[in-house]
């Protein structure tokens, strides 16, 4: 296939991109990322555009290679000002302004404008260095949920990334081979056509990264109580049936501690039903303290909570529950110039050989109901035959 022909695919592959991802921008204007990777599509489409100029000789007068280049480079960029955006990173389009604009100064330098070869070993290293940031940056996500969905974006740059090396590799080794802008030699139609498929699966890549955030949010929303942000009845069912699951597989300790706040009837009688949110807020943001990051935090209903915890047994769970009751003993909820004090009441079971977490959370439950009929703000348990004792 020759050169124009594959500028004319880039062209169109550039301008696949710019208007899948602007529709998709509409769809979902809360996702800017969009925006930066739509500019990559028209940056790309002014770039090849350009290009297809060369071929022609009516039109060859507007063809520039210093504006070629620095549109090239420009689009990556946005590619990765895309990425950062999306992770909630600076963007930097103001860098790559400077970046592309020093690009055009470089190439308006006449050995420059000359050597098609010496352009190349002058911005193809920049494209390199984008590519790699790229990869660095998808690299260093921090939202586990989210690596697998970077991943095709990250090899895509990757492989473009080796084939720009390639190329630098080649040129540099033979600095005086013929080039032109028009020509049909194998480096810059394979060039060419690495970029349409770079183009047209980046678009896909990008797309899917929104795509799967989107469900991301859907799902965390359906799964998170609004009020405290900790998981709902809902997803306590998916999450202790997987851990229960694993732990009877590994051997892995598990246990079910269950709390509610004594008497909260009585703090929304006496002071209002948003004293009492701001009591259940104050209640879960304390036990977020005490507790593990990994350990999974539930209200499955109006004061009653649940937090599930692995590899911990015996004395530790005693010791979890005892810390938790005390720190919400010794952090009374202040509101205009009020002191309300709160406490809990706390039952923690934990799971027997071939016991399901429903078997455990009933068991939790009527430890829980045995500290409460046994004054308040107190810890229950059951002990290894399932005899209720209790501590305070």
């Amino acid at each position: 296939m020759d050169s124009f022909t594959l500028q004319i695919a880039s062209a169109l592959a550039s301008a696949i991109m710019m208007v899948s991802l602007f529709l998709l921008y509409r769809a979902s204007p809360r996702e800017l990322c969009l925006l930066d990777w739509t500019a990559a599509g028209v940056l790309f489409f002014l770039r090849n555009c350009l290009g297809i100029t060369v071929f022609v000789p009516q039109l060859a007068v507007f063809a520039s290679g210093a504006v070629v280049n620095a549109l090239y480079l420009a689009a990556h960029a946005a590619i990765l000002v895309g990425v950062r955006r999306h992770l909630g990173l600076w963007p930097g389009w103001p860098l790559v302004g400077v970046l592309a604009l020093l690009v055009v100064v470089v190439n308006l330098v006449p050995v420059v404008q000359q050597s098609v070869p010496l352009r190349l070993l002058l911005m193809l290293p920049l494209v390199l260095l984008v590519c790699l940031l790229t990869v660095y940056t998808l690299w260093s996500a921090p939202d586990p949920q989210m690596r697998s969905v970077y991943l095709p974006l990250l090899v895509i740059e990757l492989l473009f990334s080796a084939q720009v090396l390639l190329k630098i590799v080649i040129v540099a080794l033979d600095p005086t081979m013929s080039l032109s802008q028009s020509g049909n030699e194998l480096l810059q139609t394979s060039g060419y056509l690495a970029m349409s498929a770079f183009i047209m699966l980046t678009t896909m890549a990008c797309a899917l990264i929104v795509i799967r955030r989107q469900e991301l949010e859907l799902r965390r929303a359906s799964d998170t109580d609004p009020l405290t942000g900790w998981l709902n009845r809902r997803a306590l069912q998916r999450i202790a049936s997987h851990e229960f699951a694993r732990a009877e597989r590994t051997g892995q300790p598990c246990a079910m501690l269950t709390f509610d706040i004594d008497h909260f009837k009585k703090i929304n009688d006496s002071h209002g039903h948003a004293i009492g949110d701001e009591a259940l807020l104050h209640v879960t943001t304390l036990a977020q303290d005490v507790m593990r990051g990994y350990d999974y935090l539930f209200r499955i209903g109006g004061e009653e909570f649940v937090v599930l915890l692995t590899d911990v047994q015996g004395t530790e769970l005693g010791v979890v529950a005892a810390r938790l009751r005390h720190k919400i003993l010794q952090h009374p909820l202040h509101r205009a110039q009020q002191q309300i004090n709160i406490t809990i009441s706390i039952g923690y079971a934990e799971r027997q050989l071939n016991e399901d977490w429903q078997a455990v959370l009933d068991r939790a439950d009527r430890a829980l109901y045995h500290a409460k009929q046994h004054g308040r703000d107190r810890v229950s348990f059951y002990n290894n035959h399932n005899v209720l004792e209790w501590l305070r």
